[in-house]
């Protein structure tokens, strides 16, 4: 027991952060620190719950253990999964810094290769319809440069950014057809594959020019379908950490939907889920252009010496 690290405190205040009061869960140990932070509408109630509820269930015990520290945090009295995934991922943080090695490696092995396809959203209208390109690049260092080109190629078209770092226009279908050239042309003069595809909140015929689109149920579409729940007639399984609960039960989760012959791909502009993608090798990655998870997994691929792309 002399080198295992231990939890000595929990805590949860707030901060500003993405224009938005969050909450930032902090794990301390006898020889590291780990965090997460969380977007909620109740943040007193969240750090109540950290400080009173969670925090008491687990000090004193060993942070490297995840899935007993998991299943304590299950036992607890919160069902806010958002609090109780936020202190999951700040206890794997701590215990990774602890061991002076990254998230992804605590959570997959040091044999970890693989990296993730990341698909990020680069238009969107006021109903929240939104296209997106997918580079099937053989590197995360390449993705990031198809995505500046297509990015300037977009300024060149549209005027106006959301937070989100996306374009906005007044109506995403009238503007698949200059979406798709733009995109053609990086293609072209990169010699990579690009998909595009879309998220939409109604129907539209023309979301058969798309070669991927994510929806909230099945519907009859002749590329990459990604749906809520888990179904053999999609290609592609949406998964919210943060609807989750703990990371042990992402795991079980994510292996569940791979043996029913579906691809996980995890929603998320938390950098932590880079490390958790590559940790569980989730084949896709779905995040705002703007936020820090394709920056991240720049960094882990950086890192590794045998860095691979997956496909799907």
């Amino acid at each position: 027991m002399e080198n295992t690290t231990i939890i000595e405190r929990i805590t949860a205040k707030k901060v500003f952060k993405g224009s938005k009061i969050k909450v930032m869960i902090t794990t301390v140990t006898n020889t590291s620190i780990g965090y997460d932070i969380i977007d909620t509408e109740n943040p007193d109630y969240v750090i109540s719950d950290v400080e009173n509820v969670i925090a008491p269930e687990l000090v004193g015990y060993p942070a490297s253990n995840q899935d007993f520290i998991d299943s304590l945090i299950c036992n607890v009295s919160v069902d806010d999964t958002r609090t109780t995934m936020g202190v999951s991922i700040s206890v794997a943080r701590a215990a990774a810094n602890s061991m002076d090695i990254p998230l992804f490696k605590h959570l997959g092995g040091a044999l970890i290769t693989e990296l993730p396809i990341v698909g990020c959203s680069l238009l969107s209208d006021k109903e929240d319809n939104k296209l997106i390109a997918i580079p099937m690049a053989d590197s995360i260092g390449e993705i990031v440069v198809i995505y500046d080109k297509i990015l300037n190629k977009l300024s060149e078209v549209y005027e106006i950014k959301n937070m989100h770092g996306e374009f906005v226009c007044k109506d995403v279908f009238n503007e698949i057809n200059t979406f798709k050239s733009i995109v053609e042309n990086v293609k072209e003069e990169e010699d990579v594959e690009i998909l595009v595809g879309g998220k939409v909140t109604r129907y539209d015929e023309r979301i058969n020019e798309l070669d991927y689109l994510e929806c909230d149920e099945l519907i009859e579409f002749d590329g990459f379908l990604c749906v809520d729940g888990v179904y053999e007639e999609s290609d592609f399984s949406k998964i919210n950490p943060y609807e989750m609960g703990t990371i042990t039960e992402m795991y079980y989760y994510i292996n569940y939907i791979l043996e029913k012959g579906v691809y996980p791909a995890i929603f998320g502009n938390n950098s932590s889920f880079s490390h958790i993608g590559v940790g569980f090798k989730v084949p896709f990655l779905r995040a705002d252009i703007g936020s820090n998870v394709l920056n991240e997994l720049w960094n882990i691929e950086r890192s590794l010496s045998n860095p691979n792309v997956r496909r799907f």
